[in-house]
């Protein structure tokens, strides 16, 4: 599966580490409902062929009927995918035939990743949901019938590691300073020594801010501020 057709808007250097599907038997009833309705036709063929073309209309249209059912099914859970890279999580829901939907989150978005599993099948079969929390949202993403939810989380957990180590990389002085001063003429004087003023939770709250329009000048904030914290705790 090439990935970047479903999701266009990932970057040229950007690494793919695993495209997950849901468990296969998780649409049991859909594949058995599918064959059922497939295969019939064969078990009624003398039955309804002496009645001529009536008889082969009925014969191709449940023939037309599960193979369609099988398709959308088999499309359903091909496309729905959970797709890590080395700088977001992409969750890909096929819901139709021509009903995707894609969302994605920063690695460094994420607050917590959780799992369950419950009942005999998810025990035999190591299947469970995933629940991913990202920043500013009480609401958890629910990622139902993952394999090895486990090794899913440990993964997740080292890949927003990693991330966060390599987005830690400083800005020269220069650049800081610059980002710095664009950002304290935006919001106001006033709003800038508030904020540089307060606490680490109020300073937090607005790389957050500054964080959902620009990253980058999310990451240049924090550098200051932690900078700012080191001299005031030598200071001390």
């Amino acid at each position: 599966m090439d990935i970047r057709k479903i999701v266009y808007n990932l970057d040229d250097d950007e690494e793919v580490h695993g495209i997950y599907h849901q468990f296969p038997l998780a649409f049991a009833w859909q594949w058995i409902g599918g064959l059922i309705v497939l295969l019939f036709p064969f078990f009624i063929l003398f039955l309804v062929l002496p009645w001529g073309i009536i008889g082969t209309i009925i014969l191709v249209i449940l023939f037309l009927i599960g193979f369609f059912w099988l398709f959308r099914t088999w499309r359903i859970w091909y496309y729905s995918i959970l797709v890590t890279t080395d700088r977001r999580l992409v969750i890909v829901e096929q819901k139709g035939i021509l009903d995707r939907a894609v969302s994605q989150m920063n690695l460094d978005k994420i607050n917590d990743i959780s799992y369950r599993k419950r009942g005999i099948i998810d025990t035999t079969f190591n299947v469970g949901t995933l629940f991913i929390q990202i920043s500013n949202s009480q609401q958890k993403t629910e990622l139902k019938n993952i394999q090895n939810p486990a090794r899913r989380q440990q993964e997740l957990f080292g890949l927003q590691g990693d991330y966060v180590e390599e987005s830690v990389e400083e800005f020269k002085e220069e650049d800081l300073f610059g980002i710095i001063k664009e950002i304290r003429s935006r919001i106001g004087e006033r709003r800038w020594q508030r904020i540089q003023e307060g606490n680490w939770h109020d300073k937090k709250k607005f790389i957050e801010e500054v964080g959902e329009e620009d990253d980058d000048k999310a990451r240049a904030i924090e550098q200051f501020f932690g900078g700012s914290n080191d001299n005031q705790e030598e200071k001390k």
